[in-house]
C-alpha cells in the first residue's frame, strides 16, 4: 500500500470540493457517472464491490469499477435526464455516508421524479472497498450504524 493513498477524510474532502465534477457536488447523467468512476479508479481496493439495495427487489452486487459503471448506468437508463445532488457528507468510523437527492425525468411521458437517497462507502486503508446505494435514505443511514432521526444540517 502506497503512503500516498488518500485518507478517508481526504476522500470526503475531495468529494465535497467537487473533485468528482468540476462544478460541484452533483453527478449529472452518464458523463457524471464516468467522471466519478475515473476518480474512483485510483481510490478503490482490488476487490471493490458496488451494491444496489432496493426494498422491493433485494440487493444486487457488481464487481470492480466496470461493475460500478454498469450498475449506475443501468439505474439511470429509464430516464431522459438524471442528476444526483449530494446534500450532506458524513464521516462515521470507516464509512462515508452521502445523503443525496436524485432528480430525474422519465423517458416515457417526461415525468419529473425526485427521491431522497443515501449511499454508504466503506473505506479501508485509505481506499474504498464497497459502496451501497439505497433508495430509502433511512435504510442507508441504518446500514451505516447512524440514527436516521439525527438532524445533520439545518
Amino acid at each position: 500500500m502506497s503512503s500516498d493513498a488518500p485518507t478517508t477524510q481526504e476522500l470526503i474532502e475531495m468529494i465535497r470540493q467537487g473533485a468528482m465534477r468540476g462544478g460541484g457536488t452533483v453527478v449529472d447523467g452518464p458523463a457524471g457517472i464516468d467522471q466519478l468512476a475515473d476518480l474512483l479508479q485510483q481510490n478503490v481496493q482490488p476487490d471493490f464491490v458496488t451494491v444496489m439495495v432496493s426494498e422491493s427487489a433485494g440487493s444486487q452486487e457488481f464487481r470492480g469499477i466496470e461493475g460500478f459503471k454498469e450498475a449506475l448506468h443501468d439505474w439511470i437508463s429509464p430516464y431522459e435526464s438524471f442528476r444526483l445532488e449530494i446534500e450532506e457528507a458524513i464521516v462515521s468510523a470507516d464509512k462515508l455516508v452521502f445523503l443525496a437527492r436524485q432528480v430525474a425525468t422519465t423517458r416515457h411521458d417526461g415525468v419529473e421524479v425526485e427521491t431522497e437517497s443515501a449511499s454508504v462507502w466503506w473505506a479501508q486503508d485509505g481506499q474504498i472497498r464497497q459502496v451501497a446505494f439505497y433508495l430509502d435514505r433511512r435504510a442507508g443511514l441504518e446500514a451505516a450504524g447512524i440514527d436516521p432521526d439525527h438532524r445533520f444540517s439545518e
